[in-house]
């Protein structure tokens, strides 16, 4: 296995860390930890995006062509959703909670 490139956060020392690349293209690299925030990263290692969020990320996931990140944090009805063509975040209510 190739290294791509090795992240420095300290955000994420000591905490469990979940992780996704995009699906399809693989441009970019979707992580988060403890620190209630999904981080971005592109294949070069730099950041593109940090999405705050009100507690843990639960799950994130790509669509199947890997257009958008769908993001759900725990007791939040809000889904954010990150566009890898704008580098835009928006928000959807669930209305679950």
């Amino acid at each position: 296995m190739k290294r791509v490139f090795t992240l420095l956060e300290k955000a994420l020392l000591g905490s469990p860390v979940q992780f996704i690349w995009q699906k399809t293209l693989g441009n970019f690299l979707a992580v988060t930890g403890a620190d209630h925030t999904v981080k971005i990263f592109d294949r070069h290692g730099q950041k593109r995006n940090e999405i705050n969020l009100p507690s843990n990320c639960v799950a994130m996931d790509w669509d199947k062509d890997g257009d958008t990140l769908a993001i759900i944090a725990d007791k939040s009805s809000t889904i954010y959703l990150w566009d890898a063509n704008t580098n835009k975040t928006s928000q959807v209510d669930s209305g679950m909670r």
